[in-house]
């Protein structure tokens, strides 16, 4: 059965066998996804730079160096580089290269810019380009009017490898030695086929692709004989390659053909054994147009007035089923020569800091000259595109359609599948609900009236592993566990997937920074691509939920979970919220590719803690910012929170069985999706449904004095209906009845690629904030100098990390005190554990260990227990500099040695990559950009009263209130007016140590 999971599907393409022409050199980078190291404001994002509009531009930040990096969105053999500069131009800068975003190749280097156009020839091939400003020629920043890559996508012999980590199928595989092992580019990991004669194995390059070359790495059990073949659908072959005297080892074969698949068949074995190879390389090149819309404009706003003529097709509110490149079409405008063709096609560069629907954020696609466009490109699945179209001064009305068309996966779990569709109750024919070209609601309404109340309320609950009726599974699970439990819950009666959902807050596989480290970079476009990646390896493994992000503002000092949560600005909050939604969807809505955000906890845990809210009508304003925006990021499942509301419910219970909290949640925010409760005892999951709750989180079925029929006894039918219809819908949106399982055989070799370590490495780079630093870093130390490294973080992995670190290992990443070796030795640097002869530094790395709800020192004491302070100190007192490396969950007391430390460099858990990133800062491989995303006390006085306790009587902070830590009475009504009137809290308040925002760079 697991064979037959890996089938790859069959898709119609052509199939040419030929050595393709060189193609002429084209603008590639019009339009792709940008990054850029900083941004000066809103108004002059990275994309500005690649949106062909000369009167936008990229501008960064006032200091050196910056960076702006264009996604060109495949590999493409490089020719030139154009840079129109504004005034704020570089004098001195480089164009660097990338195959994977991370490994970057200076390919020009610029000592005196002149600023203006700059025509720059470049060669070789990668799939990012980017300018990086080393000195700048004014005192502003650097600013591009337009950033412009030409090449060429088709050049025949390139020598990228286009099959690594791709879908891969064989005939068979051998113990645990699965096809996907030949992909992953490790040196340990291999598949292994059956000790029989004609065995194969087959890569989708998920595009048709111009092949050069083929490099086998066998292991010791090779082929003597075998045949290389290239098709356009996985059904007819054409070989391009074939031999009987293969010899094993490292075979690099030069080919020439195109397709979408390459199969390796066996037909002689050198042994006794199968076929088995450790890598399996293709190289060329991936034709990508038909994949992605090209983006003629930046992401942008609707005009304010539409209707000015009529669309013809398709039809509003049309569900599309039968092709992915509709015909666009709309009546003629008188004196029209041209017409633009706008969609809200997802995009990785929104603007995350403005308010207002992303799915009403539309990018011109096209530019025609008659009333008519069909795509040269895919559109993936959406229940929710939105098109109008420009002629001159007029734009069209704006109309709706959707589009599904499932590849439905063949899979051996006794579900037929008929004309199409899956027989999810294999009752011989396709019903309704299992009908994927119907409606959405038409397929929930059709399901619900086929439920038992019994199979109605098990949707509302968790345990899936336990009871397949279950609607809900906590993972992660391992795939092969998830994959067992997944096919528990497709064979009960009426075949309804389960969703599995785990506090996976700040990764999967790859654990990137958690969010109040990432409200220390504030890089908005990482956090969407962090949440992507998070996404792809959810999706690859089949779990399609996630118990975040937090949409909570850190307004109080000592809630243990503000190291969850976004720091203290209410707008960073909901900028990475925005970005984090979005990633994890794919896009500005569920769909059939999406991970489930669960945005938590509302309503805003972050003002008073788990035990109570206290903002009143003015301050709630400034903790709903988030939750508003995770909506318009198109968030549809919210966690309430443990805590109750002294406002919105006065003495009533915690947010998950509070009408009042969860009818202000409906009412006033105009919430539509989902409720799930945190984990609440048995005895409360009746008393949560009536309130408004849809589904009770982590809820066993089988707990000690619970049963289902008393839970249909005490909760109305009808609210047990309006439940269970907002988790089916979920499920038809995700499309998990057409697809509901992962690849539990190969997908684990698709999750944690080098591409997304360096994308962790990045966001922690960003994260890292210097505190303090007198001149001793970056370190200029001369060769054979000795540096030691102490204290409890130094060698610690687990404190990296929430949650995340505990359901998954590693990966091999470095801890700081092993990254710190390494990248001395390159240095010629020797780092010492502990003690050393006559060191030339101390490097301390200290602060709080791992936790969850509550810390891990004692919660009113938020500063260095005695033996971490006695480190900082012993080694000051023996004339060393000291470097501390603070691990900070949140907001410490650090007044009483600041000042001894030479340097202070803080993390706030900033992911599996800490340990290389703050390795890379120390020996000063970039420049930190991080910033405080909370104000330091300067006492402990500033935050409770003396001998006082974690409660309000004995609070100095409000609670509710940001940037207050030692303001007055007249400064804390100042930051309420600023609240009530909608405007931006100013973060220059009270008296911290350290303001909210302090972080410096070199």
């Amino acid at each position: 059965m697991k064979r037959r999971l890996v089938a790859a599907l069959l898709l119609l393409a052509g199939l040419l066998v030929a050595t393709p022409a060189e193609a002429a050199p084209v603008l590639l980078s019009r339009g792709k996804p940008t990054l850029a190291s900083s941004v000066e404001g809103a108004g002059t994002p990275a994309a500005a730079a690649v949106d062909g509009d000369a009167g936008t531009r990229w501008a960064s930040a006032f200091a050196d160096p910056q960076w702006l990096r264009v996604d060109l969105g495949a590999t493409a053999t490089l020719d030139r580089v154009v840079l129109n500069w504004e005034a704020a131009y570089a004098r001195a800068f480089q164009i660097q290269t990338s195959p994977d975003g991370g490994t970057w190749t200076t390919v020009h280097t610029a000592a005196a810019g002149t600023g203006g156009v700059q025509t720059i020839t470049i060669n070789g091939t990668a799939r990012y380009v980017r300018v990086l400003g080393t000195e700048r020629a004014t005192g502003y920043g650097y600013s591009l009017w337009e950033f412009e890559v030409y090449g060429s996508t088709t050049t025949s012999g390139d020598g990228t490898d286009i099959a690594a980590f791709k879908p891969v199928a064989a005939s068979s595989y051998e113990g645990g030695n699965a096809p996907g092992a030949a992909l992953d580019g490790r040196a340990t990991t291999r598949w292994s086929s059956e000790h029989a004669e004609n065995q194969w194995i087959r890569v989708d390059l998920q595009g048709t692709a111009t092949i050069t070359g083929v490099v086998l790495n066998w292991e010791a059990a090779y082929g003597t004989g075998y045949r290389i073949e290239v098709s356009g659908d996985a059904a007819t072959w054409t070989t391009i390659y074939s031999t009987t005297t293969g010899r094993g080892g490292v075979e690099t074969l030069t080919v020439a053909g195109t397709g979408r698949y390459l199969r390796l068949v066996g037909t002689a074995r050198a042994t006794g054994y199968g076929y088995s190879l450790w890598d399996l390389k293709v190289l060329g090149t991936v034709d990508a147009a038909g994949s992605a819309p090209p983006l003629l404009s930046g992401p942008t706003r609707p005009p304010a007035a539409t209707g000015q003529f009529a669309l013809t097709a398709p039809a509003d509110q049309a569900l599309i089923t039968d092709t992915r490149r509709p015909v666009f079409s709309w009546a003629a405008v008188a004196g029209a020569t041209r017409y633009q063709l706008w969609i809200n096609v997802s995009r990785t560069d929104y603007d995350f800091t403005a308010s207002g629907s992303l799915l009403d954020v539309y990018t011109r696609v096209a530019e025609v000259t008659g009333t008519s466009y069909t795509p040269s490109w895919d559109l993936p699945d959406r229940w929710t595109y939105r098109w109008y179209v420009t002629a001159g001064a007029g734009t069209s009305q704006i109309r709706t359609f959707g589009l599904y068309r499932p590849a439905l996966t063949p899979i051996a779990d006794g579900v037929p599948v008929i004309n199409g569709a899956r027989d999810a109750n294999r009752s011989g024919a396709i019903d309704p609900y299992e009908d994927w070209r119907r409606p959405v609601e038409a397929r929930v309404n059709d399901l619900l009236g086929r439920m038992t109340a019994e199979e109605k309320a098990y949707q509302m609950f968790y345990n899936a592993q336990a009871y397949p009726r279950a609607g809900w599974h906590f993972g992660p699970s391992e795939a092969p566990d998830l994959y067992r439990d997944l096919l528990g819950s497709t064979g009960t009666r009426l075949g309804i997937p389960l969703i599995s959902a785990g506090d996976t807050i700040h990764g999967f596989k790859t654990t990137y920074p958690a969010q109040s480290a990432l409200a220390a970079g504030r890089d908005y476009p990482l956090q969407y691509e962090l949440g992507d990646m998070q996404r792809r390896e959810q999706v690859e493994l089949g779990t399609r939920g996630v118990l975040g992000p937090l949409a909570e503002v850190g307004t109080k000092a000592l809630y243990p979970r503000i190291q969850e949560g976004n720091g203290e600005d209410a707008y960073v909050a909901a900028a990475q919220v925005r970005a984090l939604v979005a990633g994890l969807q794919g896009g500005p809505e569920l769909n059939p590719r999406s991970v489930l955000a669960t945005v938590k906890h509302w309503p805003g845990e972050g003002a008073g803690g788990e035990q109570l809210i206290v903002y009143d009508g003015v301050t709630i304003k400034y903790h709903m910012i988030p939750f508003r925006a995770a909506m318009e990021a198109g968030a549809v499942n919210i966690m309430p929170g443990y805590a109750g509301s002294s406002f919105l419910d006065p003495g009533g219970p915690g947010a998950g069985d509070s009408a009042p909290i969860l009818a202000y949640l409906r009412n006033n925010l105009g919430f539509t999706g989902l409720i799930t409760t945190d984990w609440l005892p048995s005895g409360s999951w009746a008393g949560a449904a009536r309130a408004g709750s849809d589904v009770m989180g982590g809820a066993d079925p089988g707990a000690a004095g619970f049963s289902m029929a008393t839970f249909l006894a005490q909760v109305p039918a009808a609210r047990i209906d309006d439940a269970v219809r907002r988790v089916l819908r979920l499920k038809f949106q995700l499309g998990l009845f057409e697809n509901p399982y992962g690849d539990p055989v190969n997908g684990i070799y698709r999750v944690h690629t080098p591409a997304d370590t360096a994308l962790a490495n990045q966001a922690a780079r960003g994260s890292l904030t210097v505190l303090r630093n007198n001149g001793v870093l970056p370190l200029r130390l001369p060769a054979g100098s000795n540096v030691v490294v102490t204290g409890p973080r130094a060698s610690d992995t687990g404190s990296c990390c929430i949650w995340t670190s505990y359901f998954h290992q590693e990966y091999g990443s470095l801890s700081t005190y092993d990254a710190l070796v390494e990248r001395g030795a390159a240095a010629g640097v020797t780092v010492h554990r502990d003690s050393a002869a006559n060191p030339s530094l101390a490097i301390v790395a200290v602060g709080e260990p791992y936790y969850t709800h509550a810390t891990s020192w004692t919660q009113t004491a938020p500063y260095l227990p005695p033996d971490q302070l006695e480190l900082i100190r012993s080694w000051k007192a023996r004339g060393v500099p000291v470097v501390v490396l603070l691990t900070m969950a949140r907001p410490y007391v650090i007044s009483e040695w600041h000042e001894i430390a030479d340097a202070v460099v803080v993390n706030f858990r900033a992911g599996e990559e800490v340990g290389p990133a703050l390795a890379s800062l120390v020996f000063g491989d970039y420049r930190p950009s991080g910033k405080l995303p909370w104000q330091l006390p300067r006492t402990l006085d500033q935050v409770l009263r003396p001998g006082g306790q974690d409660v309000q009587a004995d609070a100095r902070e409000a609670w509710d209130l940001p940037f207050d830590l030692g303001a007055t009475d007249a400064q804390r009504a100042e930051i309420r007016a600023h609240i009530d009137a909608g405007r931006p809290v100013p973060s220059g308040y009270g008296n911290p140590l350290y303001p909210y925002g302090h972080g410096l760079t070199w």
